[in-house]
């Protein structure tokens, strides 16, 4: 049985869904991102230069190096995960190196989206990826 293991860790990873549960099989080396932690967690756009927020996302894995900081290959977002077809108001924007800012004349809050593959061997895909979150307050 260790033998098993060593060689051909199986993984189940279940992932909440709009759904439901949304069960998925990942065949790995054993190295696979657990979650993914962004900071600052809390932004104000009106706090930072030009309102400009970089925002930096930290993997966590179950094997050595468990943390990751800063990753690098993440895809950000706002106000949805990539994998979301609906349209949303362009209330803010991101770019691919994770700096946020807000769409002029807009007050509220905006949601930032961390998504990266739990699998880093695998592409990123609806059923392979974690996300992490933060806020944006936008003045």
């Amino acid at each position: 049985m260790r033998r098993l293991q060593k060689y051909l860790p199986l993984f189940v990873l279940f992932l909440a869904g709009c759904t439901g549960f949304t069960g998925f099989v990942v065949i790995s080396n054993g190295h696979l991102l657990v979650s993914l932690t962004i900071n600052p967690t809390v932004a104000n756009a009106g706090q930072f230069p030009g309102g400009q927020v970089q925002f930096i996302a930290t993997g966590n894995f179950n094997t050595n190096p468990t943390p990751v900081n800063p990753m690098s290959n993440i895809v950000w977002t706002v106000d949805q995960s990539p994998f979301v077809t609906m349209p949303v108001p362009v209330n803010a924007t991101i770019s691919p190196s994770g700096v946020a800012q807000c769409t002029p004349g807009f007050i509220g809050t905006v949601q930032v989206f961390a998504t990266a593959p739990a699998n880093p061997n695998i592409a990123l895909s609806a059923s392979n990826q974690v996300v992490g979150t933060a806020v944006l307050h936008c003045p």
